[in-house]
């Protein structure tokens, strides 16, 4: 929780922007009023409109939501602004520095979520659609900031686990992050404001071992509810959907017959939203294609029967809808309109599409800059570019191609010439999505060869008996420790212990019986030693503790200490339970040694000291301290 904690105070969680922000401020005064939660909503007319349909959406009066001040009277100021909240992080977090994170992915699988969830509300009534949407719609939201806070350490977790299911991968988040997407999920929609009914059921959902809530209770019927919006709104397991999902649904009381007009309508619902607010939602089959098995027929399907994202930019109205009417017909092609080169940059910036067909003349910005300002971006390097213009003369063709265009679309082009020119970009997407797997897969070797790398490197300078540092590691950690020290000032202390009488030991019980002696030893020297402190296996029965910024006064309190809890451990030896004890040496690093190697062997003439005192001593090189 202490994790959890410093994530949040530390501001790099995904938070609120702009009129969200502002709403969230607003609906925490005791004061606030819907009238005021409308007119924020104003400002902001992408919000306005999305607000208005989902309370359309929601609703079963037959008059239709048309003003803002109603679509919030209807959805309630907690249901308003957990709607502003996700429909903020879904326009920041379209992207991100996360790798392996598919941010495009995530929010298409949010999105279809949220609806499922809204659609099971109205049948299932446990709570208003609306705050079920959010639900749906943050479910995930975990996800999104561990790629947000840890992009390096969560690309690596994706990279060496792919494929495994949430929650076998949430382990592997605990072990690497200190924490994982559901516990910080749950975390963050609790500071929001969700409703506490629906925590329990989030932070459980994704587990399939976990036991049900009471099967009348209102949490068993929200975790079944998460659970077949987020089977609806997985992909990947669309051919298990039929068999899986009707029996889950019974539970909910959803007639088996009705299953398949329900999930269609919801996926209709979803490539709607998508195109709303820009998210990827391809075309899936229909219900009964699945249950008849003709999921097949899409998967093998050509690579130019692929959806294309196409940005359409002229200023000639009466053109540009000519041409997207081409485009969409008989095609499921999402296509951008755009009435200048402005727009058509900053639209191609946003939703990332595939082809761009541009006329030469458009206003601000024409055709030809900004093809080659697209040219100069990364991402614009990769899309499939077509001008377009009046005058279809070979200079109006060099310019095109020397501003680095891909083709040229003729004006009075026809439906199946501008088709044909879109094969190249159907190519071409291919090629990218090849490469992207390669690359993805490169990524997964290189990740796989790193974590080989230090394990090997780890098992290098490990001690494989007692799992302390061995020798190798002690110089090294040493050598750093020495030129810390020798910049800084500060002092350096270090120990070596060696246990007594350890030869008879192995002599009379047997190596197997010194083996476990030293492994206890080990344990309790660790124990007893300071958190900075780095206590190492360096040969036999003798190891070597390095004490950075330690003197020798607080180095031999220390040791007195160690060597205290070591004789007052009892070790099964034989028949008996017996104590073993330490002599140990220390040093402080002084003016007159002149390099590590002088300080270790004045550690080891001061166990010398201490075995000659009669042995269970701590002794620094000139006088015998602390003796027991």
């Amino acid at each position: 929780m202490k994790q959890l904690e410093q994530l949040k105070l530390s501001g790099q969680l995904p938070s609120p922007r702009g009129v969200a922000l502002a709403i969230l401020e607003i609906s925490r005064r005791e004061s606030a009023t819907l009238a005021e939660i409308a007119r924020v909503v104003q400002t902001d007319p992408a919000l306005s409109g999305r607000l208005i349909k989902l309370a359309n959406a929601a609703s079963h009066i037959a008059r239709p939501v048309v003003s803002v001040q109603e679509a919030v009277v209807r959805q309630g100021m907690n249901t308003v602004r957990q709607l502003a909240l996700g429909f903020s992080l879904l326009d920041q977090y379209r992207s991100g520095a996360c790798q392996a994170f598919d941010y495009q992915r995530y929010w298409s699988h949010s999105l279809l979520m949220a609806l499922g969830m809204q659609a099971l509300g109205a049948r299932v009534h446990v709570a208003a659609p609306d705050e079920l949407f959010v639900c749906g719609l943050l479910a995930q939201v975990g996800k999104l900031a561990l790629a947000t806070v840890y992009p390096d350490d969560y690309n690596a977790i994706l990279m060496e686990h792919p494929g495994e299911s949430e929650h076998l991968r949430s382990e592997h988040e605990r072990v690497r992050l200190e924490t994982d997407h559901v516990e910080l999920g749950v975390v963050m929609m609790s500071d929001w404001g969700l409703p506490k009914i629906f925590t329990g059921p989030l932070a459980h959902y994704e587990d399939p071992d976990h036991p049900s809530y009471p099967q009348d209770s209102r949490s068993n019927s929200l975790m079944l509810m998460l659970r077949l919006s987020y089977r609806l709104a997985d992909a990947d397991r669309r051919p298990q959907l039929a068999r899986d999902w009707i029996g889950m649904a019974v539970e909910l009381d959803i007639p088996q017959e009705e299953a398949g007009t329900f999930i269609d309508e919801v996926i209709a619902a979803w490539q709607d939203w998508g195109k709303l607010l820009k998210i990827p939602a391809t075309a899936l089959p229909s219900f009964a294609e699945i249950c008849h098995g003709h999921i097949e027929a899409e998967e093998e399907a050509t690579e130019h029967d692929a959806p294309l994202r196409i940005v359409v930019a002229d200023s000639n109205v009466f053109t540009r809808r000519k041409l997207m009417a081409m485009l969409v017909d008989g095609t499921e092609h999402f296509v951008y309109p755009a009435e200048n080169g402005n727009a058509a940059l900053a639209l191609a910036m946003e939703v990332l599409p595939h082809v761009i067909i541009a006329h030469c003349d458009l206003p601000l910005l024409d055709g030809i800059e900004l093809c080659q300002a697209l040219r100069a971006t990364d991402e614009g390097r990769r899309m499939h570019i077509l001008l377009t213009a009046n005058d279809n003369g070979e200079d109006q063709l060099l310019r095109a191609y020397e501003a680095g265009a891909d083709g040229y679309v003729p004006g009075n082009i026809s439906p199946k010439g501008l088709h044909t020119r879109l094969q190249a970009a159907h190519r071409l997407v291919k090629l990218q999505s090849d490469w992207e797997r390669d690359r993805a897969q490169l990524r997964q070797i290189a990740a796989e060869l790193a974590v080989a790398n230090r394990r090997l490197a780890n098992v290098a300078l490990t001690d494989l008996l007692t799992g302390l540092p061995n020798r190798r590691s002690a110089m090294d950690q040493l050598e750093q420790a020495w030129s810390a020290a020798s910049r800084s000032g500060q002092p350096l202390s270090v120990m070596v212990v060696d246990i007594d009488h350890f030869k008879s030991i192995n002599d009379t019980y047997g190596h197997a019986t010194g083996d476990m002696v030293l492994r206890e030893a080990a344990i309790t020297l660790r124990a007893s030693a300071r958190r900075e402190d780095s206590v190492c296996r360096i040969g036999g029965e003798e190891f070597l503790v390095i004490c950075p910024n330690t003197d020798l006064k607080s180095a031999m309190q220390s040791a007195e200490r160690m060597r205290s809890n070591l004789g007052a451990r009892r070790i099964a030896i034989g028949q008996m339970d017996k104590t073993i004890t330490a002599s140990i040496g220390v040093a402080m690093r002084e003016p007159g040694l002149a390099d590590l190697d002088a300080l270790v062997s004045t550690a080891d003439q001061a166990l010398y000291a201490a075995k000659e005192a009669g042995r269970n001593q701590v002794c620094t090189r000139h006088q015998h301290i602390l003796p027991a």
